[in-house]
């Protein structure tokens, strides 16, 4: 309901009033903007030693600051001695460079809060009297926020061209007039504007607020624009009204109050003092009466005295008694008129008393008035100052408590939600403590050069190297890389952890690493806020992230608003950590550009952005390096030893010796090659795992399948980019036999069999260099563009940046994944042994080492096809009756021939694959390896028992006679490798 604002009877004193709420209206609508902008100038004239005062700054005799007579006394500089400072100078010589007429009010300033306050910048460009001591924008009246408008050059880029043309000091200058309106307004003599005038003012302060270049976007502006519609159209809240109006109208009731009071005292008074006066002159009236009847009297008495003696007497007395009758006459008249006189200058005298006395009560009345009116208005200013004491306590009470409560909340919700990490990415269910499973990740970091290439420099070991380095500007915008699996997630619930840890209400427990045990580092941080990207796809602030993920979760619906807006104001008055969990799986909505959520509302000097992202994600163009402080990739762990104990702790029974069973996974990855894998946490918790299945049927040597173990690492990075569940069945069969008992891989598999056929021709490029790390343009040409984010999101590619400015290199998550699919691609398609490998394997000397773990693989999905495979490695290197490229003729080269295919023969077996029989033609022993000729028989025939072999056509012995020391060597070297075997 809109509010009558027709206060006054007289209609233009109440567009005065109007004009008055206006002004004020407008100025609240400025403070954001002029806020913002102040700041951006602090920027630009840089910032103080924080140490300087301004006499420091000014030299001694400065106009109009210094008395130039007398410099020994200068009222400005006091005793103090200007003192040259670089900094400071240098910062003062930028705000005169920012005034519009160079001349800075230097009295209203403190140099010494240059550093932090950029108000104290903004009150150089005030008037130069009055200003000193307002401490912000709120308590600046409007003509000193328009004067910094006006006076700062910087505003020039904010403000539209029709607000500043023709430019200042025109008085035909928009903003010229804008500030006028407040002189006119404040000046006035009569309190009263037109019609006419207040439609003017109305008409030029919201086309200021409504100015096209930032204000128009200005929600504050915006807001203030839409009161002063309202206000000149008298459409105003009560409440808004009210809120203007209150604080006035109770100054103004407590005065009439006052002022009627003492006017019905000095009324009394003077009535009392004229009814005093009348008394008086009644009193003097009636006397002189009384004194001239008396004397009548009398002289009436003496005259009939005075005719009896005359009677008596002779003519004589006769004529001395006229003589004395006369004479009395005469004395009578001058008696009466001297009465008469002193009467009337009595009366006189009283009138002039009674003026004075009516001026003095007047005079008084009217200094009453005025001492009672500011004794009021003091009062009234101190009950305000009082009741705003006490708000301002009890607020910062509630504020401080529902801090320390949301603090609290929201470690208590960390350690039940945050704290826990699965083991396994296919049963989320499996989770463990992170203080139970947490190794010291491997942290790098990656340094970005002038050109803009990546280069890995030393390892990170500290959360002081990760967030504060040097001890002079923290790292605001992290950034956490590395590929699935690494770890990051896991390095993201730790550093939440530790957090928690800070926040405990008894002592933390110790950290068992002896890296980033630096947790004061952390503690440091009033608020973390751990946001799960994953979670809040479709979402663009970060804001209403912690609102969904943390607030809605914490809060009952009823204090969910109230708790929000509390976030807004811890998250610009408190030191934050934001922790971004997994941009590369965070998505923006339809139509948006973002590449990643924004921060707005965080400001740079309070909050902390550590964000984890796989590679790809931080390749993006859009993310430019200026917005990277530090850039760190986690290759996964440092200790694999103690990370595998850790894990076994956390699902073996406390009955199983620990340190026994993780010696023997470790002797069987060292076994199988494995190694590599094990420095991921991901994979080797996985191998860990399956190995762990399998214990009780003692499987480990021989029942162990590689292809069992890269499918389920399959089907676990798949599950990331569709987690959708899909069996294969006798209807839809499975091209390979380890897919059959597969979750997620029948829903997916024509991206599997794509990404798989790309594996291969990649690993069999023409062009060796190729085959491992390959350009986009190179993966183009076997994946489009919507396989490729699949690839990626999943995370069997993995994308990095370059120096380049449109490419990037890719590559696969693991050279060994690309070889299992690039297996898988040829066990579906037999035909490209003859087509594809068989002219590689021409074209490369050492093909037998680059596809030994292809033929391992092949040998588990189709025996059939790795059958086919040895024959076309027979053909290739023995065709010549020499195995002349992987040096057969020494005896290591013999070795790893039987371990490879005693490598494949096990995968088959593991796979429950028939038809084994690899191919071997013929096998010549040169003469010149080792000796004597009799012992390779013994050996060749010992190491083929264990493998059906297809056909052997010849093996031809040369043996010359040798000395006895060359015989015992070598029963020495071959009784070594048979206990091996």
């Amino acid at each position: 309901m809109a509010a009558n604002t027709h206060l006054f009877g007289d209609k233009e004193t109440n567009n005065w009033f109007k004009a008055c709420i206006g002004l004020n209206v407008t100025k609240e609508g400025l403070i954001n903007f002029l806020c913002t902008e102040l700041q951006k100038v602090h920027t630009v004239v840089g910032r103080s030693c924080g140490n300087c005062p301004i006499e420091n700054l000014i030299q001694c005799p400065t106009k109009p600051y210094c008395n130039k007579s007398n410099r020994n006394n200068c009222l400005f500089h006091k005793s103090l001695k200007t003192q040259p400072c670089p900094i400071c100078d240098k910062v003062k010589h930028n705000i005169i460079l920012q005034h519009r007429y160079g001349g800075p009010s230097w009295k209203n300033t403190r140099a010494e809060k240059w550093a932090l306050n950029h108000w104290e910048i903004g009150k150089c460009y005030l008037p130069p009297d009055g200003y000193s001591s307002i401490s912000s924008v709120q308590e600046s009246d409007f003509n000193g926020v328009i004067s910094i408008m006006l006076n700062c050059l910087h505003f020039q880029t904010c403000l539209s061209p029709l607000c500043l043309s023709p430019p200042p000091p025109d008085k035909q200058c928009p903003l010229e007039k804008v500030r006028q309106i407040g002189r006119d307004v404040r000046h006035t003599s009569d309190c009263k504007v037109t019609d006419a005038d207040l439609q003017d003012y109305f008409q030029t302060l919201s086309a200021l607020l409504a100015d096209p270049q930032y204000l128009q976007h200005d929600p504050s502006a915006m807001k203030a624009c839409t009161k002063l519609s309202d206000l000149q159209n008298d459409r105003m809240s009560f409440e808004e009204l009210g809120k203007l109006l209150k604080e006035a109208n109770q100054t103004l009731e407590d005065a009439k109050r006052a002022s009627e009071c003492f006017s019905e005292k000095a009324e009394r008074t003077m009535v009392k003092a004229l009814q005093k006066l009348g008394k008086t002159t009644m009193f003097w009236e009636q006397r002189l009466q009384s004194k001239t009847k008396l004397g009548e009297h009398r002289l009436e008495r003496k005259t009939q005295f005075d005719e009896q003696r005359l009677y008596s007497r002779t003519k004589y007395g006769e004529y001395c008694l006229e003589n004395k009758a006369f004479f009395g006459e005469k004395r009578l008249q001058s008696k009466t008129q001297h009465g008469v006189e002193r009467i009337e200058s009595k009366a006189k005298y009283g009138e002039q008393r009674i003026e004075t006395m009516i001026n003095k009560a007047d005079q008084c009345l009217d200094s009453k008035v005025h001492y009672g009116t500011q004794r009021i208005e003091i009062s009234v200013q101190h009950g305000i100052e009082l009741m705003q004491q006490a708000a301002n306590k009890t607020a910062q009470a509630d504020y401080e408590r529902d801090v320390a409560d949301l603090r609290r909340r929201l470690a208590d919700h960390y350690r039940d939600k945050a704290s826990n990490v699965p083991l396994s990415v296919l049963d989320q269910s499996l989770d463990k403590r992170i203080t139970d499973i947490y190794a010291t990740p491997k942290i790098h970091r990656v340094e970005i050069t002038k050109d803009g290439k990546r280069v890995k420099k030393e390892q990170v070991l500290t959360y002081k190297e990760l967030f504060n380095p040097d001890d002079t500007k923290p790292n605001r915008r992290l950034y956490v890389q590395g590929e699935p699996g690494s770890g990051k997630s896991t390095f993201a619930a730790k550093l939440v952890h530790n957090w928690c840890d800070g926040n405990r209400p008894s002592t933390a427990a110790p950290n068992d690493n002896s890296s980033f045990d630096d947790l004061l580092i952390i503690q440091n941080f009033q608020f973390m806020f751990f946001i799960a990207l994953r979670e809040s796809r479709g979402s663009t602030d970060v804001t209403h992230m912690i609102k969904k993920q943390l607030i809605d979760t914490l809060y009952s619906e009823e204090k969910r608003d109230a708790m929000y807006k509390l976030v807004l104001q811890i998250i610009e008055t408190e030191l934050c950590l934001v922790v971004r969990d997994g941009l590369d799986e965070w998505v923006a909505p339809d139509g948006s550009s973002l590449v990643e959520p924004s921060m707005a509302g965080f400001p740079n000097d309070k909050c902390v952005v550590l964000t984890t992202s796989r590679p790809w994600k931080l390749a993006d163009e859009r993310i430019k390096n200026s917005q990277i402080d530090i850039l760190v990739e986690i290759e996964g762990i440092n200790d694999p030893d103690t990370f595998c104990e850790r894990v076994l702790r956390c699902i073996l029974d406390e009955s199983e010796d620990i340190k026994t069973t993780a010696w023997k996974i470790s002797c069987f990855i060292s076994d199988r090659k494995l190694t590599s894998l094990s420095y991921s946490p991901m994979l080797y918790t996985l191998v860990i795992c399956t190995w762990t299945d399998t214990m009780e049927e003692e499987k480990h040597l021989n029942g162990f399948s590689l292809c069992a173990l890269y499918t389920t690492l399959l089907e676990s990075l798949c599950k990331k980019a569709n987690d959708i569940t899909g069996f294969f069945n006798d209807l839809n069969p499975p091209q390979v036999k380890c897919f059959s008992s597969s979750s997620y891989l029948r829903p997916i598999i024509q991206k599997v069999d794509v990404i798989s056929k790309a594996a291969f021709n990649l690993l069999f490029s023409p062009e060796k260099e190729k085959s491992i790390v390959f350009t986009n343009h190179e993966l183009s040409n076997y994946l489009t563009q919507s396989e490729q984010e699949f690839a990626l999101k999943a995370g069997l590619i993995s994308k990095r940046k370059t120096k380049k400015a449109f490419n990037s290199s890719f590559s696969f998550l693991h050279k060994s994944i690309q070889e299992f699919l690039a297996a898988y691609h040829i066990a579906r398609n037999a035909h490209l042994i003859d087509d594809v490998i068989s002219g590689y394997l021409g074209r490369q000397s050492d093909a037998y080492v680059d596809i030994s773990q292809v033929f391992i693989f092949l040998c588990g999905l189709n025996v059939s096809a790795a059958n086919k495979l040895s024959g076309i490695i027979d053909e290739h290197y023995v065709s010549d009756g020499t195995f002349h490229s992987f040096d057969y003729r020494t005896f290591e080269g013999i070795k790893n021939c039987m371990l490879l295919y005693k490598a494949g023969y096990r995968e088959a077996v593991s796979n429950d694959q028939t038809g084994i029989l690899f191919k071997i033609d013929r096998l010549e022993i040169d003469e010149k390896s080792l000796r004597p000729s009799f012992l390779y028989v013994v050996f060749i025939r010992k190491c083929l028992r264990r493998i059906k072999w297809q056909r052997i056509n010849k093996i031809k012995i040369r043996a010359w006679e040798e000395k006895l020391i060359y015989e015992s060597i070598f029963i020495f070297v071959l009784s070594e490798y048979l206990a091996y075997w």
